[in-house]
């Protein structure tokens, strides 16, 4: 991922969370997913903007892995999602 394709994740991200309804109520279980979903993308993109700055290779390497297994099923499963940033973990370099 390129700096300018990170830098558009991000925009897509925060878009996003401007976009979910604002009021006293609370969310729908939708919304409160989406809302989920979206909070634990824009972390690990800050995450892999940092070891990029950083020069932490193996960081980066780790937090690019798990948001293309986030974009992939994280909107389906938002709990497994963030259970699996717990977990998630290779160590290869």
């Amino acid at each position: 991922m390129t700096n300018e394709e990170l830098e558009q994740e991000v925009r897509e991200v925060n878009e996003g969370l401007k976009g979910l309804p604002e009021s006293d109520k609370p969310l729908s279980k939708e919304d409160m997913r989406h809302k989920q979903v979206l909070l634990l993308k824009k972390d690990t993109l800050e995450k892999i903007k940092d070891a990029r700055e950083k020069n932490q290779a193996s960081e980066e390497l780790h937090y690019a892995m798990f948001y293309g297994v986030l974009t992939s099923w994280g909107e389906k499963h938002p709990y497994l999602a963030s259970l699996a940033s717990a977990s998630f973990r290779w160590d290869v370099f």
